[in-house]
C-alpha cells in the first residue's frame, strides 16, 4: 500500500512541475509579446487555472507564433490561426480578470 502512495506521490509531482513550467512559458512569452511583468504572470494565472495542460501548451505555442510574426499580416495570420475556442475564451476572460488587478 506504502508502494502506491510513493508512486501516486511521484505521479503527482511531476504533473506539477509540468503545470508550472507551461505556466512560466506562458508568462516569459506575454512579457515578450509586450505585457508588464504582473500582468503577464496574473495572465498565465489565470489560464493555468481555467485551462488544461493540452491547452496551456497550445496557448504557448500561439502566443509565440505572435511574437514569431515580423509583420501585421503576419501577426493577423497567427490571429486568425487560433482554432482552439476554449483557449481563445479562456484567453479573452483572463485578460479581462487581469485588466482590473493592479
Amino acid at each position: 500500500m506504502a508502494r502506491i502512495a510513493a508512486i501516486a506521490c511521484i505521479v503527482l509531482m511531476v504533473a506539477a512541475c509540468a503545470t508550472v513550467s507551461q505556466r512560466a512559458r506562458i508568462k516569459d512569452r506575454l512579457v515578450v509579446f509586450g505585457l508588464s511583468e504582473d500582468r503577464a504572470k496574473c495572465m498565465a494565472s489565470e489560464l493555468d487555472r481555467r485551462l488544461d495542460r493540452s491547452d496551456l501548451v497550445h496557448v504557448a505555442d500561439f502566443i509565440g507564433e505572435l511574437n514569431d510574426a515580423t509583420s501585421a499580416g503576419q501577426a493577423l495570420d497567427a490571429l486568425l490561426g487560433i482554432d482552439h475556442p476554449a483557449a481563445a475564451a479562456a484567453i479573452a476572460r483572463a485578460s479581462i480578470a487581469c485588466a482590473f488587478t493592479r
